[in-house]
């Protein structure tokens, strides 16, 4: 498997993938197996790519999972997350109010559902962390409370922490971060 940045050759498997995972497309059934809450077109993609970084799993030529990350700039200009950032100045991550520190947005994040459970998402992240240190201090995402699969993936898989909750519409929604390391200077 091959975790990289995106390319434009990748957006139809991409756009594949994200269709096959929405909410609003699965059975009730698969509700608990994880969803995706919101649909990107690919151009927002290539713009949130353009802003941070979005990062895809290959295998055998098809995209079988990827990452979204954007600036907090660019992420207000959807109205859930700037219902999430307006809540940053009440969230300490590391010592540090979000308001305070250099944030990014993460999400979203889908992996195919044959490949759940077989360590994906953290390279989805590690590459993240990659392509982005020394950018920003703190990455944020929000997880919706009736997605207890994601939930679990982003707190007991990866380590991360729920910082505090917020609503949007009818919805509930956990605020969970992970950090950044430093930048790596190359040796003189």
């Amino acid at each position: 498997m091959l975790i990289r940045r995106v390319s434009d050759r990748d957006y139809p498997d991409l756009l594949q993938l994200q269709e096959a995972n929405l909410f609003v497309n699965l059975p009730a059934a698969q509700h608990k197996d994880g969803f995706l809450s919101a649909r990107f077109a690919a151009e927002q993609f290539a713009q949130m790519n353009r802003d941070a970084a979005v990062v895809v799993a290959e295998d055998n030529g098809h995209i079988v999972g990827y990452a979204c990350s954007a600036g907090a700039d660019f992420s207000r200009q959807s109205p859930i997350l700037a219902a999430m950032i307006a809540t940053f100045g009440r969230l300490t991550y590391l010592g540090t109010t979000l308001i305070d520190a250099r944030v990014c947005i993460y999400g979203p994040v889908c992996v195919d559902r044959a490949w759940r459970g077989r360590g994906v998402l953290r390279g989805l992240i590690v590459r993240m962390k990659d392509e982005l240190a020394g950018q920003y201090e703190v990455a944020a995402a929000f997880i919706s409370k009736v997605n207890p699969r994601s939930l679990a993936a982003h707190v007991d898989g990866l380590g991360m922490t729920v910082l505090g909750d917020f609503a949007f519409e009818a919805g509930r929604y956990w605020t969970v971060p992970f950090g950044f390391p430093p930048a790596v200077l190359p040796c003189a």
